[in-house]
């Protein structure tokens, strides 16, 4: 987008937040909105609904109403955004929700004239498949979680490839309707019909509370699609006969959860599928219930020990934060251990404290052993992970591969994408965090520093679909699969004679996360969340704490970023050259995201008008701008971010909370 341009609509957005605007202020601003591009529109669209929900202007509504109409993925981006957004008014059943519901169906059907009839019908039918396939994929991540763990990735590569045949079967009983050839969603770019799923490529990711996956996926551009139709090899001869059992259903039903999962028969009649249908309906109801508040404060937490003795009164409760205790507990000549930590927090937090007794109790007891070698045998790497090696196969490579041999492989709009299917899981503040890290991207990126931003859809209030991390590994799964070596020592092994590189490379992207992780208090940040790229990058993902809330509601992790002694020594200690490099671009970072300070502060306001983010509850916009030091100088700015790096080095309680996740959860720290 062009500068200019991006700044006059941010702009104008500040401007429309306000509690009083002026109707000529929103008019100038839909009319900047206008002139935007495909992607620009995209990027604004889920908080232009976020704000229409809180200001209900008719406006506003009306200007969304015409995106439906224009292209199907502004329809899917504004239909999922509003039912995420509009959660607490549907549970009051308002009847205005309902009336905007049906608006937003409308304005996508009937852009086809009224002598189109069987094409408007067609339509319909097309979003209504949409909803069932995507509903399909989030139905399959949760019932994962009841698969076995020895058969898992078995029943996703069984039911990935029904869902290949569901896509063909819709291709041949819609013949002539271009965007029934395949599952439009709302990507960047024209290539968003998926058109084929590789189930080879899929994996599930064992957590102890959900079973997200990895989905690849091939994707074309509709209009390319239409036009290479007739020449197009395609998959139905080798297809024919294995999608027999799915052709007797008609287009509304082509992607339904029978087509998903094992409970239909092939001898079935009609109307025990519909009961099947019903059943399976019910129970996903009943297995993926909407949040209600408190679990969404919640809902990320890896502290399960910690969250079965926490209720919503405790969340209430406004207790000091554990910074305060630090100059207390540094001064100490007695190295803590986990539980003299566990007793000082139990002193210093009376309301907390028997919580934290039970914390103690869990962590002594003898049968945690056996939870610790059972978590681990959940987040164990495969063996086929192991005997391949870290990074042993480049994405780009694979795409080759897979492109070469695939019968859209010749499109000029062939995509292949991978991608994270959450089921269970609220996303709305992971958005708005992604929003603010693409942000910063943008600026740090000037500069020479790395962050990486990735792209998130919001399918309803408990589930999405996120971009895969390509070519990267969970720390936690490196270190498991090159176990007793050191983060300096897996570096050497991978890298070898690209060490130095790499090491540059871990140092430009520490910095910048370590500015977010202290200006946005991102907590949680143990090694399954934190990831090593092919190139020697830190990535951080899962932001389901930020801002005013921590697991458990306790802010163990109070250093203000992570700086662990394996980092440290990676750079080549304290006093080495590189360690200094990374305090001249932690001030580098600091300077320039401080200048940028009034765009954060608008995210963070826009998101917070009527707000139900658990992390903008509390939030104090002050203490927020506090953290950015506006009112220091280079020089105190410098002697300030001295400070920050000295307080997180090798910082305790860093290593305490690394500890306990690997005695709850057996993430190796």
């Amino acid at each position: 987008m062009n500068q200019g341009k991006q700044i006059s609509i941010d702009e104008s957005f500040r401007k429309i937040i306000c509690k009083d605007v002026q109707e000529s202020t929103l008019t100038e601003f839909l009319e900047r909105l206008n002139q935007l591009n495909y992607d620009e529109t995209s990027t604004y669209l889920s908080g232009l609904v976020y704000l229409f929900t809180r200001k209900r202007w008719p406006q506003l509504g009306e200007y969304l109403l015409k995106k439906c109409a224009e292209h199907i993925a502004f329809y899917e981006i504004i239909k999922w955004s509003y039912e995420a957004y509009s959660y607490k008014e549907r549970q009051s059943a308002e009847n205005s929700v309902a009336v905007f519901d049906q608006k937003i169906e409308e304005a996508m059907v009937n852009q086809i004239s009224e002598n189109q009839f069987l094409e408007k019908e067609s339509r319909s039918n097309y979003v209504n498949s949409i909803h069932r396939f995507v509903t399909c994929l989030t139905v399959l991540s949760l019932h994962l979680k009841n698969v076995p763990l020895n058969e898992r990735q078995l029943y996703l590569r069984r039911n990935l490839i029904k869902g290949n045949r569901a896509l063909e079967s819709f291709r041949r009983n819609n013949p002539g309707i271009k965007y029934c050839k395949g599952i439009i969603l709302p990507f960047k770019g024209r290539s968003q019909m998926v058109v084929r799923i590789i189930d080879t490529e899929a994996q599930s990711f064992n957590t102890k509370k959900r079973v997200p996956y990895k989905l690849v996926v091939e994707t074309v551009d509709m209009d390319e699609y239409e036009q290479r139709e007739q020449s197009l090899v395609t998959l139905q001869k080798q297809l024919s006969i294995d999608s027999q059992a799915f052709l007797e259903f008609d287009a509304l039903h082509q992607f339904d959860y029978t087509v998903f999962e094992d409970f239909l028969q092939e001898n079935k009649d009609k109307l025990a599928r519909q009961q099947i249908l019903h059943q399976n309906k019910k129970r996903f109801d009943q297995q993926f219930p909407p949040l209600k508040k408190e679990q969404i404060v919640r809902r990320r937490s890896c502290i399960d020990q910690i969250q079965s003795y926490t209720n919503k009164q405790l969340y209430e409760k406004d207790f000091k934060d554990l910074f305060k205790q630090e100059e207390k507990l540094k001064h100490s000549d007695k190295e803590l251990d986990n539980v003299t930590f566990l007793d000082q927090i139990a002193n210093e937090y009376p309301n907390k404290k028997v919580i934290i007794e039970k914390i103690q109790k869990q962590l002594n007891t003898p049968k945690n052993f056996v939870q610790q070698q059972e978590i681990q045998q959940l987040q164990s790497p495969s063996q086929n992970d192991l005997k391949s090696g870290p990074f042993s196969e480049q994405w780009e490579d694979k795409r080759q591969v897979i492109q070469s041999n695939s019968p859209y492989g010749q499109f000029k709009s062939y995509c292949l994408r991978s991608l994270l299917i959450k089921g269970g899981d609220d996303l709305r503040q992971e958005q708005m965090m992604m929003q603010i890290i693409k942000v910063s991207e943008d600026i740090l990126t000037q500069v020479g520093l790395y962050v990486k931003s990735y792209d998130i859809i919001i399918t309803s209030v408990d589930s999405g679909i996120l971009e895969f991390c390509n070519d990267t590994m969970s720390m936690d799964q490196l270190k498991k699969s090159m176990p007793s070596m050191t983060l300096r020592d897996i570096y050497n092994s991978i890298f070898g004679d690209n060490f130095e590189e790499a090491q540059l490379n871990f140092i430009l992207s520490l910095t910048s996360y370590s500015l977010l992780q202290y200006l946005f208090q991102i907590k949680d940040r143990h090694n399954g969340n934190i990831l090593i790229d092919n190139q020697g990058h830190i990535i951080h993902i899962d932001f389901g704490f930020i801002l005013t809330i921590a697991p458990g509601g306790i802010k163990f992790e109070s250093a203000p970023f992570k700086l662990t002694k394996e980092y440290i020594e990676l750079l080549d200690g304290q006093e080495s050259c590189m360690f200094q490099l990374f305090k001249s671009k932690l001030l580098l970072g600091y300077l320039e995201l401080r200048k940028n300070v009034d765009k954060f502060a608008f995210i963070l306001e826009a998101m917070k008008i009527d707000n139900e983010l658990p992390c903008l509850e509390k939030f104090d916009m002050k203490v927020f701008k506090d953290r950015f030091k506006l009112d220091l100088n280079e020089q105190q700015l410098e002697e300030h971010v001295h400070k920050l790096v000295t307080q997180s080095a090798n910082n305790k309680y860093t290593k305490y909370y690394d500890d306990f996740q690997k005695l709850t959860n057996g993430i190796i720290p």
